[in-house]
């Protein structure tokens, strides 16, 4: 071959090369083009340090960042979440919105930023604190912060905004306290007042808007999710009109996200193998209307789209609700964080309607580990038993009337709610929990005797007194790896292992101390101890009591990290049933979850799920609710758990269920 040729074939081959290399750079480029073109037009802003905020507050508003990100992602929009000091010119270029979800103060830079920010167009979404300088960019000014004088004083807004398109009349919040602020230019209009369970206006403004933003009194809690979405939506959309095209375009993507089913063709066919005549007149009616909001978005009418979408869905639902069958033997169960039912003062229409939606288990938390809503002798009583009245006594009458069992949520060792005189005399006698750090925690130490009597007595009261179904154990841990570690644990841990330790609590912190595993081991002890006490003695009350408990999701990593060895009591016989808190939003961890639980448990001790509806981490549409029933039942768990019955519940969850999944009445398994 001459060189000449060779040379030429190289020079090709060099060529072709080249172009496939810019090629793939132009390629990278472009997706790095459009990356940066799709950059997030909103942005959560979280304090820090910096701002001279406290950790407690820093950790909320995180947990309030990513519930607001969770409700901005259901109505298609993404945003990007930063630390304060993170925040700089650069990062606001190109957004349109900010939203301060708990921000007690902001930086002088800070203010500079949003103030130039708002020069230019930009609007803010501010929550609950309003520092001056935000204050001053809205047009309002804070007068007062108030406190709830007593549940149920702020429980809903009422909204007036007929110049706001889509926006609903009302949405419930129960709210314990508010911000109190009053326009100072007339472009920002009161939108929302705040009012009572009883529905009586407080004359209270909860929700603000303004030619710059709006500003609501109180941070977004997770109750009445769907309305409080559509408020979302319509407030986003008012102050940036470009933001509807994208909401249109998630309500059509949406509306056949139903469910297990997730699309159009997987719901149509576990609608028409329900044979339900009902449920197909459901699904061809979403159907026509799902049409009907697809032909609206092309013709480019993203108002009516969204209308229309959002009808389809309902339907579509309805048809998802109506293809389930009830299972009769199931225990079916709501968890009742308030102690009051659903609504305050009246059992008999809370355990009316969770009878009517087939409930027949209720877990009403009666008392934690330092205060009581009913008149016990050993606790201190709560605001809730004052101003109500005895809570065990009223839930039992209503509940066996309607034919629920009362199993009562008893919280051990967490001294929240519990009176500031009752604490301090625990911790003035050595009884209350250290951190790792030496700071001191308001729990009650497992390892002292007299917490453990307290625990005892406390539970023995209610099987004496009541004729209450069962008793279920709640915080039957520690609240982390981090505690126990006062001198009493030392020294009670020290007399167990039979050798000194110099170095506390260095040497049984975990993975590092020299005794850790001997006092993780130690640690779980303390808790089973009172597990066993309560399972023999109440048993010794009442031989027919139930003894259950809600215990944390994954194990055994809870072993370690709490001291809970749930499976290890449910083999002992001490547990009748346990209802782990698989909150998640995710079927697929909830599957992975409920299937690592049923491999480990006896086959005698049912597991009744916990679904988190309204849960920190979790926040669940009615159908979302229904598909982990489903799967609880396809994987053969006994029944299920749902967190947190209260008026939003109520009014979303148990219509959904009555329509199939529990549509007759059933009785509690026995």
């Amino acid at each position: 071959m001459s060189l000449n040729r060779l040379t030429n074939r190289y020079s090709s081959r060099l060529i072709t090369i080249a172009i496939l290399v810019f090629t793939l750079l132009w390629c990278m480029g472009g997706v790095m083009y459009g990356e940066a073109q799709q950059i997030a037009k909103v942005v959560i802003v979280l304090p820090t340090a910096a701002s001279q905020v406290s950790e407690g507050d820093i950790q909320y508003a995180r947990s309030i960042g990513k519930r607001f990100n969770r409700l901005l992602n259901s109505i298609g929009l993404t945003a990007d979440t930063l630390d304060e000091d993170a925040l700089s010119e650069v990062q606001l270029k190109s957004r349109r919105m900010v939203v301060l979800p708990l921000n007690a103060r902001i930086t002088p830079k800070t203010a500079s930023l949003l103030k130039d920010f708002v020069a230019s167009g930009g609007k803010l979404f501010v929550t609950y604190n309003l520092p001056d300088t935000v204050a001053s960019l809205l047009g309002l000014r804070q007068t007062n912060w108030l406190k709830q004088e007593a549940p149920g004083q702020f429980a809903s807004v009422q909204l007036n905004a007929p110049e706001i398109r889509d926006m609903p009349a009302s949405i419930r919040q129960g709210s314990w306290n508010i911000t109190v602020a009053k326009p100072t230019t007339p472009q920002t209009k009161i939108v929302g007042y705040w009012h009572s369970e009883n529905g009586e206006s407080t004359g209270l403004p909860a929700l603000f808007v303004g030619k710059s933003g709006v500003f609501f009194s109180h941070v977004f809690l997770a109750d009445d999710i769907q309305r409080k979405t559509q408020m979302l939506a319509a407030l986003f959309g008012h102050l940036v009109p470009e933001f509807r095209q994208t909401f249109a375009k998630q309500a059509i993507a949406a509306m056949t996200a139903i469910g297990h089913t997730k699309n159009f063709t997987a719901l149509e066919r576990f609608v028409q193998r329900s044979d339900v005549a009902e449920a197909n007149q459901a699904l061809s009616a979403g159907a026509a209307l799902m049409r009907r909001a697809r032909t609206e978005y092309h013709n480019g009418d993203h108002d009516a789209a969204i209308t229309t979408a959002r009808a389809s869905h309902a339907e579509f639902s309805k048809a998802y609700f109506l293809s389930h069958t009830s299972v009769e033997t199931e225990g079916r169960a709501v968890w009742n964080h308030s102690g009051l039912g659903a609504y305050p003062g009246d059992w008999n229409r809370a355990a009316k309607a969770l009878a009517a939606a087939g409930v027949n288990i209720i877990l009403p938390n009666m008392a934690w580990a330092g205060v009581a809503h009913y008149p016990s002798e050993i606790l201190p009583h709560s605001k809730t038993f004052t101003q109500y009245g005895d809570q065990i006594a009223q839930c039992v009458s209503a509940a066996h009337a309607h034919g629920l069992e009362v199993h009562v949520w008893k919280i051990t060792w967490n001294l929240e709610g519990a009176p500031k005189a009752f604490v301090e005399k625990i911790r003035a006698a050595g009884r209350t929990q250290v951190s790792a750090t030496g700071e001191a925690l308001n729990w009650l130490c497992p390892s002292h005797p007299k917490n453990v009597r307290l625990e005892l007595d406390s539970i023995l009261e209610i099987v004496t007194n009541y004729d209450v179904d069962g008793i279920h154990l709640d915080y039957i841990r520690y609240p982390g790896s981090h505690a126990c570690y006062c001198e009493g644990c030392r020294e009670r841990f020290v007399r167990t292992l039979r050798k000194p330790i110099s170095e506390w609590p260095a040497e049984v912190l975990p993975k590092t101390g020299a005794y850790s595993e001997q006092y993780t081991e130690w640690r779980v002890q303390q808790i089973t101890r009172l597990v066993r006490l309560i399972h023999k003695r109440a048993r010794e009350v009442d031989p027919e009591i139930k003894i259950s408990a809600a215990v944390f999701g994954w194990y055994p990593g809870c072993i370690t990290s709490i001291g809970q060895d749930w499976v290890a009591w449910a083999k002992s016989g001490y547990v009748d049933f346990v209802c782990p808190m698989n909150y998640t939003e995710d079927p697929g961890y909830f599957t992975e979850l409920l299937t690592n639980q049923l491999t480990l448990m006896p086959k005698n001790v049912p597991i009744y799920p916990g679904i988190g509806a309204t849960a920190s981490n979790s926040l669940l549409t009615p159908d979302a609710v229904v598909e982990q029933i489903y799967l609880s039942r396809s994987l053969g768990a006994s029944g299920w758990t749902i967190f947190d019955y209260s008026v939003d519940i109520s009014e979303t969850v148990l219509p959904a269920l009555i329509l199939g999944v529990a549509k007759s009445k059933a009785k509690p398994p026995h």
